[in-house]
């Protein structure tokens, strides 16, 4: 084969495949999409980090910056409620409040992330997303920790977190708004048991 033909034939074979790649490389185009931020609500939370680290929680935010995480699993802190407040993190078991336990440090940087980012992200209107085949939606973005991807299902409502530098990721479920502040919550529960002590008292 002459030459000039063969080299005709290696560029005709080339041509299809860089515009193969081309397309692949380009990725999905985001869009605006609205997620469901209550500024009170709960949701359950599968979180998979390090090693092999498992928990399994009910985590609620009540008010910006201030979150509850109450563990289910692992066994060892079964029962155990990590309450986080700005920088503060604190611990209680039953209602006695402790420090944080040691077997909980990992978990609680973990979810420090978790919320650190979401609340950025509850601050804002919309988001750039990226439309998924199964009626999802994925938010992408950066923290000082890493890279992070946040899943909402169609409705608006969390579904996943990942953060593959640490690694943690997180599977959401049941998510439920309250529409009770802590604050509200606090004063109710102030109201009930004034009440509570007026009547006996009158009994």
């Amino acid at each position: 084969m002459k030459p000039f033909v063969w080299m005709r034939n290696v560029l005709l074979c080339a041509v299809p495949a860089c515009m193969l790649l081309c397309g692949c490389d380009s990725g999905a185009s985001a869009s605006e999409f609205t997620p469901k931020t209550d500024p009170t609500f709960s949701v359950r939370a599968e979180m998979s980090y390090g090693d092999d680290d498992k928990a399994e929680l009910l985590l609620t935010r009540y008010e910006e910056d201030h979150w509850d995480a109450a563990f289910d699993q692992p066994p060892s802190l079964a029962g155990v409620v990590l309450t986080m407040e700005g920088e503060a993190v604190s611990a209680n078991y039953k209602g006695l409040s402790f420090t944080v336990p040691k077997s909980a440090l990992p978990a609680k940087a973990m979810l420090l992330l978790v919320t650190d980012v979401l609340e950025e992200l509850w601050d804002e209107e919309s988001l750039p997303a990226v439309a998924n085949e199964d009626d999802t939606w994925t938010v992408s973005g950066e923290s000082e920790a890493g890279s992070y991807t946040v899943t909402f299902l169609g409705d608006g409502t969390l579904a996943a977190f990942s953060m593959p530098n640490q690694p943690l990721d997180v599977v959401f479920s049941g998510y439920q708004a309250s529409g009770v502040s802590a604050t509200t919550a606090t004063e109710s529960s102030d109201t009930t048991e004034t009440t509570a002590s007026t009547t006996a008292a009158s009994t």
